[in-house]
């Protein structure tokens, strides 16, 4: 008799937990529908365990394929990998070649966002294999346009091309709108790259109202951003008010987008390019959204994300169907040992770096001195470092890369301007080849590098010409009021340029 009642009472138990499964499971498809990719995760992550107590593999696939794209849209990649991965280990037990393409297809676009395209190719082209063998045009447009955007990544426009036409053709072919302008604004992207930036310009502008009308965020957040970068570096070529207008108006639409579908990584992008945008129209709010870029850099987590994707990759393999059969203690225990190594090297590292800053800082001082000057407490600096254990001697190349940009940031602070990328250009560099290069031999970025000069500048007056106010100094280390002087100072010294003052008379 009671055998017989227990097992309605477990059946009803069983049917509950169904039930709140499911009802997790389609909360999170319908946040992450509506772009919410924070309350998408929160509820997946809610569902998972209860879809696999239940035996639910068709839904609980679903679920992590909804996790690991959105775990992507936050540049959490080595989290949405391991979501993705799982997701193709059950797409391929399905044997479902649809599914199986579908994950493949993830798992490779999650390496190019974390900027590792040849790994992504591997997955890729077998996702296209495998699309192939479905013979969905849908699908098969998907890969290509995942295929294009990895052969652009690395450069190889030609090949982009070709995939972005296939799939632009397919789409058409398919009637199917929407992706269309998605795979339209692929190709726009790759133009740019080729240099063709006008008839890129002309393709963001067709598309660009149908994703405001249609709520496509995502898709119009990226294309805001992309034409706002290809009108700036029209620019380059020709200034025209007109074409930074349009940017700005871009790129402040991107950046409104972007904060509110919580999109730190996107949102960078549309900071730095109105920062760049206004900085010949309007300088005092070109400051305010490089202040707002550096604090979204400093919080961003996209670079950390990416590194300990390729730990992830060294330690674990990126074998394509990942089917080892280990045991959860085995892999738990790992996991104890690798993350124990890390916070070491994490602690050599911070110690490192403060050896290189304090030597950076050193190496910065006096820097309104002549140049020979300046050259000679360099000198002396490295000279007289024996004791360190890292000597750090910059090599005669170096010496006169270091000179050369001291002078060319003296002369944009004598100005009233200081441009990374103009300071680049006069060095007849890239942007980026600059970065790398400074970097690697003061182990700082161009703009805290730029900040040491100025502080160390603004020390050196306020030592030796106390006859100046703290306005006239301010203006002379390129700043253009006084209390956005006062406040990077107190950053910088922990102290106000006044109570400077006061405290050395």
């Amino acid at each position: 008799m009671k055998r017989i009642l227990l097992l309605p009472l477990l059946l009803l138990m069983f049917t509950a937990h169904a039930n709140e499964a499911m009802q997790l499971y389609e909360a999170s498809g319908k946040y992450y529908e509506s772009q919410k990719y924070d309350s998408a995760v929160i509820m997946g992550e809610r569902a998972l365990p209860l879809l696999r107590q239940k035996g639910m593999k068709s839904e609980e696939a679903d679920e992590l394929s909804i996790l690991s794209v959105c775990c992507m849209r936050q540049s959490e990649y080595d989290k949405a990998l391991q979501y993705a991965k799982a997701c193709n280990q059950l797409d391929r037990e399905s044997g479902d070649a649809e599914r199986i393409s579908s994950s493949l297809n993830t798992i490779g676009s999650i390496y190019v966002a974390a900027k590792q395209p040849q790994e992504a190719m591997r997955y890729l082209k077998q996702a296209l294999q495998y699309a192939e063998k479905t013979g969905s045009n849908a699908r098969i447009a998907l890969t290509c346009g995942s295929l294009a955007e990895t052969e652009f990544s690395q450069k190889h426009y030609d090949e982009a091309i070709r995939y972005i036409d296939r799939a632009i053709q397919l789409e058409r072919e398919e009637g199917r709108e929407a992706k269309l302008r998605v795979r339209l604004s692929q190709k726009a992207t790759i133009l740019v790259g080729t240099g063709k930036r006008q008839e890129a310009v002309e393709i963001f502008d067709s598309i660009i109202p149908y994703f405001r009308t249609t709520g496509n965020h995502q898709s119009l957040a990226i294309s805001l951003n992309k034409a706002g970068q290809a009108l700036l570096d029209m620019c380059e070529d020709a200034k025209s008010e007109a074409k930074l207008r349009r940017a700005v108006d871009y790129f402040r639409e991107s950046s409104l987008l972007c904060r509110d579908m919580d999109n730190p990584f996107n949102e960078m992008q549309a900071r730095r390019g109105l920062y760049q945008a206004l900085w010949s129209l309007n300088p005092d709010s070109a400051r305010i959204e490089l202040e707002a870029f550096n604090q979204l850099k400093d919080s961003l987590y996209n670079q950390a994300s990416a590194e300990t994707l390729a730990r992830y990759n060294a330690e674990f393999g990126v074998d394509e169907l990942q089917e080892e059969n280990i045991s959860m203690r085995r892999l738990y225990t790992y996991i104890i040992i690798v993350g124990v190594v890390l916070l070491v090297m994490a602690v050599l590292m911070v110690v490192r770096q403060r050896k290189l800053t304090a030597l950076q800082r050193q190496r910065l001082s006096e820097v309104t001195m002549t140049l020979d000057e300046l050259r000679q407490r360099y000198e002396h600096a490295i000279a007289t470092n024996d004791g360190e254990e890292e000597k750090d001697e910059l090599t005669e190349q170096d010496k006169d890369f270091l000179t050369k940009t001291m002078s060319i940031i003296t002369e944009q602070l004598e100005e009233n301007r200081v441009n990374v990328d103009e300071l680049a250009s006069a060095l007849a560099m890239s942007t980026s080849q600059f970065r790398r290069r400074l970097t690697a031999i003061t182990g700082e970025t161009p703009q805290n590098y730029i900040t040491n000069i100025r502080m160390q500048k603004a020390r050196y007056l306020l030592d030796t010409q106390s006859e100046l106010s703290i306005l006239e100094i301010a203006l002379r280390c390129g700043y253009d009021d006084q209390s956005s002087f006062t406040r990077a100072f107190k950053r910088f010294f922990g102290i106000t340029p006044s109570n400077y003052l006061q405290k050395n008379n």
